[in-house]
């Protein structure tokens, strides 16, 4: 028995994978913070300052197609000013 057998499969675009969610497609609004990582940025302490919850860290890192809580120094940030849209299904 595969330790996968009982975790959802998730079909996306016609891609068939293993996972728990399915992240949110954020379109870009007027109303978006854009900001330049600077030194010491974290999408968690991004998401405690704009959000109030270092929870959201990974709608910060979604949004901005982040592979890693740590930003390289000079990355564009984009930082929608609600986090309404931050479900995971």
């Amino acid at each position: 028995m595969s330790r996968y057998s009982s975790v959802k499969t998730i079909e996306d675009k016609k891609v068939q994978r293993i996972g728990t969610a399915t992240l949110p497609d954020v379109k870009e609004s007027n109303n978006d913070i854009l900001l330049i990582a600077t030194e010491g940025d974290r999408c968690d302490l991004l998401a405690t300052t704009y959000y109030g919850t270092p929870n959201l860290w990974w709608f910060v890192a979604t949004v901005n197609k982040l592979s890693s809580n740590n930003i390289p120094v000079g990355t564009q940030l984009r930082i929608p000013v609600s986090a309404a849209q931050a479900i995971l299904e």
